[in-house]
């Protein structure tokens, strides 16, 4: 089982690696938090986070993805979303450990 300074340190790098990439794209959501789900042999982590710019999705979506594969295997689903004039893609992902 990971102890919970690692499932901190974890958590702590994944939100900074997605928001630098966001900020560096001029992206104006940031990402506050990872969840975590304890289970009786593994943890989960699970998160989400938008992009604006769908000419910028396929770029940010990459790099993102490409840090978060080095966890293992990751789930990760998207989808475009059209909201009272506002249009972006929510990703979400989770890994075990």
């Amino acid at each position: 089982m990971i102890s919970n300074e690692e499932k901190d340190k974890i958590k702590k790098e994944i939100v900074e690696k997605i928001n630098s990439v966001l900020e560096k794209n001029d992206e104006s959501f940031r990402l506050d938090n990872v969840n975590i789900l304890n289970k009786k042999d593994s943890v989960k982590f699970m998160g989400n986070y938008r992009v604006y710019d769908r000419r910028k999705y396929d770029s940010i979506s990459r790099e993102i993805n490409s840090f978060l594969k080095k966890y293992g295997n990751v789930e990760i689903k998207s989808k475009k979303i059209r909201d009272s004039g506002m249009k972006f893609t929510t990703v979400s992902f989770n890994f075990e450990l």
